[in-house]
């Protein structure tokens, strides 16, 4: 949400042709040299998590929403984007078939009660932000965005890409590892210096605490509790490779969050629901009771709104099962969910087409899907505007 002003370079329209793709880019400098952007208050401090990239598409109804984009808008223009949001599911200038969810083709948090709720989780995240925070995967990253751009909310926070699991829950054990679904050893690798890059590694962790004393949140989604096993694994096992597994032990805690009503439907045979932790990984699991775990219940309606809505998870950030670690830097390519790696050979042909041997971010969203992110990002900033909560 809280990025630099759009760049020439994050525009992309995947319906063009090749000999097209340099006429929109010399056009969308042009427009970026006229613009004017918003003065933001003292210390504001840009974060580029999400990547709205604008997408020019004939179809496309609404433009880039960031923060920069709605405090320099009129009450009019604000009232025109909220009419947008409440009719959204009603625009006939929508391919609602483009949207990955089809159980959820309205603008979630369209109610006051949702929206409190929503702000409630921000608010929760905002009172952890003397620690560094790392968002495992996408699930907390809407809250997390939101916290940023709160009075007296969090300064930054880091992300970690990260989906899937190759743990599973056993009635003996407890979590077993699945070695056939584990990842390579090249892909374990590359995921590695992803982490390094990103200062999500157990070295930055360690480092931050002996420095500072304050321990490192990660935060995600919990429900089975594989995906985080899993991504603790990966941790474990390359502070124990650099011979900093027990500072590394005593450097995070963990922060989950949730609804146990869904909790309960999901697991209706499991008796300690009622109190919801990561099971610990083989390295990690003699450090259980030393690692501290919080959970934070939301409220239902929210959580649906925002969690198990799949149009809602795919704004977020891109998909990254370790499959795909050696495949594509999850930084250049925001993309959703992609799992065909067909479509990552399109995605770097477009990119080198676009850009020659220089990197650059490569949004690639349906026209409906990019109204969607930015009528939702709208839709909280607003509602925090609204509450007297916008930075």
């Amino acid at each position: 949400m809280r990025i630099a002003p759009t760049q020439a370079y994050n525009i992309v329209n995947h319906s063009v042709l090749k000999n097209d793709f340099e006429q929109n880019n010399n056009s969308v400098k042009s427009l970026s040299q006229k613009t004017n952007h918003a003065k933001v208050p003292a210390g504001y401090r840009y974060n580029a998590d999400i990547h709205f990239g604008e997408y020019f598409d004939p179809n496309r109804t609404v433009p880039t929403i960031d923060y920069e984009e709605y405090v320099k808008m009129t009450e009019n223009t604000k009232e025109r984007y909220r009419r947008k949001a409440n009719m959204f599911s009603e625009n006939f200038y929508i391919d609602q078939s483009e949207l990955v969810d089809q159980n959820y083709k309205y603008i979630p948090l369209g109610t006051e009660q949702n929206m409190d709720e929503f702000i409630k989780v921000a608010k929760m995240y905002a009172q952890h932000k003397d620690q560094p925070i790392i968002c495992l995967g996408r699930s907390p990253k809407w809250f997390l965005c939101a916290a940023l751009n709160m009075k007296d909310g969090i300064d930054t926070y880091k992300f970690a890409a990260f989906s899937g699991y190759w743990y599973r829950k056993d009635p003996v054990e407890g979590m077993r590892r699945i070695e056939i679904a584990a990842p390579k050893l090249e892909e374990e690798a590359a995921y590695r210096k992803y982490l390094r890059r990103v200062k999500c590694d157990p070295v930055s962790i360690v480092n931050h605490y002996e420095k500072t004393g304050k321990k490192t949140i990660i935060t995600d989604y919990l429900n089975t509790g594989k995906g985080a096993t899993s991504f603790l694994d990966v941790l474990s096992r390359y502070a124990k490779e650099l011979g900093i597994l027990d500072k590394f032990a005593q450097s995070f805690e963990f922060l989950a969050i949730g609804n146990l009503k869904d909790l309960e439907d999901y697991h209706y045979d499991d008796e300690n629901i009622s109190k919801p932790r990561v099971i610990m990984p083989e390295l990690l699991s003699e450090y259980d009771n030393q690692i501290k775990q919080s959970y934070f219940d939301m409220e239902y309606n929210m959580f649906k709104e925002m969690l198990y809505n799949q149009n809602a998870n795919e704004c977020r950030s891109t998909y990254y099962p370790h499959f795909a670690w050696t495949k594509y830097n999850p930084d250049t390519f925001k993309t959703g969910m992609v799992t065909d790696m067909g479509k990552v050979a399109r995605l770097k042909k477009e990119l080198k087409e676009l850009f020659g041997k220089d990197k650059k971010v490569l949004p690639h969203f349906s026209p409906a899907m990019f109204d969607y992110r930015n009528l939702l990002n709208f839709r909280i900033l607003d509602g925090l505007n609204i509450r007297g909560l916008l930075k």
